[in-house]
């Protein structure tokens, strides 16, 4: 009878464990999200499309409308053209193909 008695406890405890651990909340950062810049806290999304046009203009990048949330960005760069999209909400931001010097220059625009 003790033998069963631990036994029913050790699996009731099991699946409270596994059943704990497999439904934790699953933040908005997860995998699809990993490579995305997060902002330190949220920005009306006019706000956060004005300042990342206005931090790729004055890098030197031409910043062509795509959609609300969506920018080109082209440079010449070395005697060839360059061209990125710069996907962004109130959260984050998403270069692609990404490039360190307009991340930077973005970056530093929505930090002030």
């Amino acid at each position: 009878m003790k033998k069963i008695l631990i036994s029913v406890i050790s699996v009731l405890l099991s699946g409270m464990l596994f059943n704990g651990c497999s439904t934790a909340s699953i933040s908005s950062r997860d995998a699809k999200t990993a490579s995305f810049t997060y902002l330190k806290h949220k920005i009306p999304l006019s706000k956060v499309h004005k300042l990342i046009r206005e931090a790729g203009e004055q890098d030197g990048w031409r910043m062509t409308e795509f959609k609300e949330n969506t920018l080109i960005a082209e440079k010449e760069k070395n005697g060839s053209m360059k061209a990125v999209t710069i996907s962004f909400t109130d959260e984050y931001f998403h270069i692609s193909p990404e490039d360190d010097d307009l991340q930077e220059a973005i970056e530093k625009e929505l930090d002030n």
